[in-house]
């Protein structure tokens, strides 16, 4: 298999966050944040559909990645 810098980088944080969720919604939300941080330091922004009539678990966010 081809492994590049990147594909690396994507591996560590795909272990890091499944490391630190309890739930597969909690491993998502974590996903999410370090996207954005990343478009961020970029200087993009990251933009998501609002889905109708979907129901949306609050996480605690106090602990956010990388912090």
């Amino acid at each position: 298999m081809i492994q590049s810098d990147i594909l690396k980088e994507k591996d560590r944080i795909q272990t890091k966050l499944s490391r630190e969720s309890t739930s597969i919604h909690e491993y998502l939300v974590r996903s999410q944040l370090a996207a954005q941080e990343i478009a961020a330091t970029y200087g993009f922004r990251l933009h998501y559909i609002e889905l109708p009539n979907k129901t949306h678990r609050q996480m605690d966010t106090s602990r956010t990645v990388g912090h």
